[in-house]
């Protein structure tokens, strides 16, 4: 067995090649490459294959120049099974294993769980007693235990040395499995056949800290591919408020009475606009299409889509015509095919074997085109691809050859590219967080459980801002799903109603993503909801989704049983002066959760900072904790750090906006000679109120629309409204 270290150029191969040994580093993990003792029996028996002494160079790679070392592994016999080249950069946080396959693997291994071979399997090394995975299933879930998985595997230890193994390619047919303390590296257990040629990718990163460490391993491997982050204004679910008609919301399989959906969703929009709601497009979920009819003996028997084209009931003059009616974008969501849908007869179909949800998947992909032609015709600029999960698991085609899985995902991709469209991926596993570095048109993904107002929200924020880091990190943005603004609306399935609809729209504000409330006519909190947005609709962002800290992933073991402390998470937004960190607490567990505080330390920051109760509108300085005193259970405690600058004063911004610093309110921000600068934007006319602290008051305040009546002083803090002029822009200046 090889042994890898931190520093991990030219010591991949010590034991075997005799390449010299550093003495600098402690040991990370070792590894071996694992193959069947019968090719005719993958999965079972596997035996540890013999490097043969190889040849060592360089080689340019997508993350710049890299040491290459490169070996045979024999097998019992003595021939080359495979034949695997080590890639190493000059920094010691990266390697890359390239194995091709040598010899055919002529059998599947029975179970999807069970890769035929571990080329190679990974074992790390005690100190990382902690694991995080993520399970193949619908919305990526977050486990504090080994699964097999198709996404990256995470190995930490108490002190939060980070160990990240993933595949680097073949996304959609690649597995790691836990066995034993090692993961086994490898393809899923359903393919017939690995062919001689076929090469299977493995990288694995090292660092310090949770996030960072995360974040660095999705920069190389957005790096390895050519991906670039999302930008947080992409498209228009991603820079405007809309309405959301899926599940969870007042709307789903519901229309006002004695209206279709054409007059319900027109007169969600007049009430909208009279309460000043300004939705920039509206969701419509899968209740606008036909759909087969499966017998479930529950609320989803409803099949797979018949056609991609709305029911005439529900929209009888076409969605066209409800599209121009309506002067607002789409977001459209599609799930499966049904095996029944006369698609199958114009394309072709793979089918389900036995499924009760009877789903199936075209066999040509040209259907794609007809989807999104269909799409642009109706007005849709984001299209919603659900039940990702669903077609990996219920069609057997997807998992039975290497390839079939990634032609049904690209042709869907690259269909929706070419025509300008956007996608939004839906009851995702794993794999597609990472089939999609290989496009440009996905911007985000739900990486949260469908919005079920009154259940407990450990069941939906913890594993959604989990998840989300595992987003992010690729360069997708992570949607919360739907919300609704005020307490004691009765869902569709008459579920227990939303308790907390300010820390819902705390939390979608604070992740970047889509915003979407999903209130019935009448049932708007105007207020709540326009604390996310300018007055135009356009969302207040911060710099990334908010994500759990570090601490979070050493303490709060699970759903179930918490941890010591509250669910914390933080994100923020940085400019010339400094960073403003946004930190919200959750009471998710208030049977176990006894400190209600996090340090600076936890929090990444330090130095003085003015510490903003949103709540109470109170404010403090400190430089050691944050106390959040009395939560009641679920309750969100929230807090906007801003660093006190060298003149006295903090600039806290936006007071009345959950990111009160964003780079979309305010462009710059800088201190000159002890005065304080901002460059504040929005609509001509918006009257934005601005707060800061300044300790005795503020001595001098100019800028165009500056009101003259003076700042407002509440201990402290400083508040006083602009009102932008017709250039959209200003310049505030402040002592």
């Amino acid at each position: 067995m090889m042994t890898a270290r931190a520093n991990l150029v030219g010591l991949t191969l010590a034991l075997v090649l005799s390449l010299p040994l550093s003495s600098r580093g402690g040991e990370d993990y070792s590894y071996r490459f694992l193959w069947p003792a019968d090719v005719g029996l993958p999965g079972q028996d596997l035996i540890e294959l013999s490097p043969q002494a190889g040849e060592s160079g360089e080689d340019d790679t997508p993350l710049g120049r890299m040491s290459t070392r490169s070996f045979s592994l024999l097998d019992q016999s003595g021939q080359a099974a495979a034949r695997t080249t080590i890639l190493t950069p000059e920094k010691d946080d990266l390697i890359i294993f390239k194995t091709e396959i040598l010899k055919t693997i002529p059998s599947p291994a029975g179970k999807f769980e069970n890769p035929h071979f571990g080329l190679p399997s990974i074992r790390p090394t005690k100190k990382y007693g902690n694991v995080l995975s993520f399970r193949v299933e619908e919305f990526v879930t977050p486990l504090r235990y080994a699964v097999p998985t198709t996404g990256p595997a995470v190995a930490y230890s108490d002190d939060l040395e980070v160990l990240i193994i993933s595949p680097l390619d073949n996304f959609m047919d690649a597995l790691q499995a836990p066995k034993k303390g090692e993961w086994l590296c490898g393809f899923g257990g359903l393919n017939k056949k690995i062919p001689a040629g076929t090469v299977n990718w493995t990288m694995v990163v090292t660092g310090r800290g949770f996030n960072a460490t995360f974040m660095k391993w999705g920069q190389y491997i957005q790096g390895w591919h050519g991906h670039k982050t999302v930008d947080p204004y992409a498209d228009v679910a991603l820079s405007y408020i809309g309405y959301w008609t899926d599940n969870g919301s007042y709307y789903y399989y519901r229309t006002e009475p004695g209206m279709n959906y054409h007059q319900t969703l027109l007169a969600v929009k007049e009430y909208a606009l009279s309460e000043g709601i300004p939705y920039a497009y509206f969701q419509i979920d899968s209740w606008w299409y036909p759909k087969g009819v499966i017998d479930l003996k529950s609320s989803h028997d409803r099949g797979g889509f018949m056609l991609w084209e709305p029911n005439a009931d529900m929209f009888p003059q076409g969605l066209e015509s409800f599209h121009e009616e309506l002067g607002l974008p789409l977001v459209a969501h599609n799930r499966y095919m049904a095996d029944e849908s006369p698609y199958c007869d114009k394309y072709g179909c793979v089918y389900h074997d036995g499924d009760k949800r009877r789903g199936a998947a075209p066999a040509d992909m040209a259907l794609w085109d007809e989807i999104m032609d269909n799409a642009v015709k109706y007005g849709v600029e984001v299209y919603e691809q659900d039940w990702l999960y669903t077609h990996m698991d219920m069609v057997p085609w997807m998992r039975e050859d290497l390839g079939n899985a990634a032609s049904w995902y690209d042709a869907m991709a690259e269909a929706a590219g070419k025509r300008g469209l956007t996608i939004q991926l839906c009851m995702a596993s794993p794999e597609f967080l990472l089939q999609q570095l290989k496009h440009p048109a996905e911007t985000h993904v739900r990486t949260s459980h469908d919005y079920k107002g009154g259940l407990p929200k450990a069941f939906f924020w913890m594993p959604f801002h989990k998840t989300g880091l595992y987003a992010w990190a690729v360069g997708l943005w992570p949607f919360k799903d739907n919300f609704q603004s005020t307490v004691g609306q009765k869902t569709t399935y008459q579920l227990i109603p939303e308790g907390n609809p300010m820390e819902e729209a705390l939390v979608a504000a604070l992740s970047g993503g889509p915003v979407g409330p999903s209130d019935g006519i009448g049932g708007s909190d105007a207020s709540l909801i326009m604390r996310t947005c300018r007055s135009d609709g356009l969302l207040l962002k911060p710099d990334r989704p908010a994500t759990p800290i570090d601490v979070m992933f050493l303490i709060n073991k699970n759903i179930f049983t918490g941890g010591k402390k509250p669910w914390v998470v933080t994100t923020e937004s940085e400019h010339e002066i400094g960073k403003t960190t946004y930190l919200a607490s959750f009471n998710l567990w208030p049977q176990s959760a006894y400190q209600p505080w996090v340090t600076f330390e936890e929090a990444g920051i330090s130095g003085p900072h003015l510490v903003y109760d949103y709540r109470d509108a109170a404010s403090r300085v400190e430089d050691e904790k944050v106390h959040f005193g009395y939560m009641k259970p679920e309750e969100g405690a929230y807090y906007v750090l801003c660093p006190i600058l060298d003149n006295g004063m903090a600039f806290l911004g936006e007071a009345k906006k959950f990111v009160t610093a964003s780079s979309r309110r305010f462009p710059s921000i800088v201190l000159e000679h002890g005065e304080l600068i901002a460059e504040v934007e929005g609509v001509p006319g918006e009257e934005v109120v601005l707060t800061v602290f300044a300790p005795g008051g503020l001595s001098e305040l100019e800028g165009d629309g500056v009101q003259k009546d003076g700042p407002v002083q509440a201990g402290d803090l400083s508040s006083f409204t602009v009102v932008l002029p017709d250039s959209g822009r200003t310049k505030v200046r402040m002592r």
